[in-house]
């Protein structure tokens, strides 16, 4: 890995992305995209001997974890796009939930998920205490970053692979995973029990970020937020479930204590999974304009949609950066694709292009994707 991390091409990368965030001047938008082709024969070789983990053994042993991340980040390393090269304890979504005191299991064939959800009562009760690093599985979370942090250290690779902070969701998402389904009944039938769960969750989630902060060394205000750079805001905010509500429900129940987790860190984006992409379903595009209204969202990902195109041009009137990509059709041409990606802007503002599943040589791939915006911005 050392061997192909260019200490340049990171540095590049970083301003690109955060000033795309901070909505200042860049000389090109960023792409991020993987590619095999500059790896060196002898290093395939040695790679293909590298046994693949579960998460299982990923869990138990964090070398095991960073081997698999690294084994994916290499692909983006030698695509020579915009990536920051990263990695993280990857102990799954269950991090904050287990503050709360919710059971989980260990799966070999996906990550941690929790199994049983936490008593009514129990919530009620709860109080989320300064200290949390001893809580839940705080413990092996940090113990996967320290491991990561120390192996980068001895390779010559900290500063050039950063270790993020650990997946804590968002604060609806930790709710309704250490509540349960019941928790869309409660906002009916007893909201202030919603509005203190949400205070609760909102407090461990800002805690559990600051503990990760507090060891990989990043300030608050900025940093790698799941592998993008930011230097007006310091974590990624998940709503999984927030999708599953109306907007006049999220504006109820969730909107200011995601303004008060992003205010902890200046800021942030935030992601939500929902449906797939050929469904032809849009999940979650109905609160878009919702989110617009959070203070300290700088940009948002999504997964499913109709007209992408449209929705990339209504978050770049909303002043949202979208973070991710546009899929490219079968047998749609490398330029007519990437005018596509860039039909929503007008200016070199509004989206760091995540090119997952780009097909073409990857140094045709970022010459044509800059020749494009000099056409169209000017150079």
């Amino acid at each position: 890995m050392a061997k192909y991390v260019n200490g340049d091409t990171v540095g590049t990368a970083r301003r690109r992305q955060s000033s795309v965030l901070a909505k200042e001047d860049i000389d090109y938008l960023p792409v991020i995209f993987g590619n095999w082709d500059r790896i060196e024969p002898k290093d395939t070789e040695r790679l293909e001997e590298v046994p693949h983990y579960d998460w299982k053994e990923q869990w138990h042993e964090p070398a095991k974890s960073l081997t698999e991340q690294l084994r994916n980040q290499l692909g983006l390393v030698l695509a020579g796009g915009d990536s920051v090269p990263s990695v993280r304890a990857d102990t799954g979504v269950i991090n904050c939930m287990t503050i709360f005191g919710a059971d989980y299991v260990v799966p070999e064939h996906t990550k941690p998920v929790v199994s049983e959800y936490v008593p009514k009562e129990d919530l009620q009760q709860f109080e989320v205490p300064d200290d949390i690093s001893r809580m839940g599985i705080m413990p092996r979370m940090v113990e996967h970053m320290e491991h990561h942090l120390a192996v980068l250290k001895e390779h010559g690779l900290d500063g050039l692979v950063s270790v993020y902070h650990c997946d804590q969701q968002g604060p609806f998402d930790i709710a309704a995973q250490a509540r349960g389904h019941d928790v869309f009944t409660d906002m009916y039938e007893d909201p202030p029990f919603v509005h203190d769960l949400m205070a609760k969750c909102t407090d461990v989630y800002i805690k559990v970020s600051k503990l990760c902060k507090k060891v990989n060394g990043e300030p608050l205000d900025g940093g790698n937020a799941v592998s993008v750079w930011m230097k007006n805001g310091g974590v990624r905010m998940c709503g999984d479930s927030d999708i599953l509500m109306s907007a006049d429900q999220y504006r109820e129940f969730v909107q200011k204590y995601q303004e008060e987790a992003f205010a902890a860190f200046s800021g942030g984006w935030l992601h939500y999974c929902g449906g797939w992409i050929d469904t032809g379903r849009s999940e979650g595009i109905h609160l878009h304009e919702a989110y617009s209204e959070v203070e300290g969202l700088r940009g948002l990902n999504w997964t499913t949609g109709k007209d992408w195109v449209a929705e990339m041009r209504k978050l770049k009137e909303l002043g949202i950066v979208h973070i991710g990509g546009l899929r490219q059709e079968d047998d749609e041409p490398l330029e007519d694709y990437l005018r596509r990606v860039l039909s929503p802007y007008d200016k070199r503002a509004g989206i760091i292009f995540q090119a997952m599943g780009i097909q073409g040589d990857a140094e045709e791939i970022i010459t044509t994707w800059r020749r494009l915006q000099d056409e169209k911005f000017g150079e």
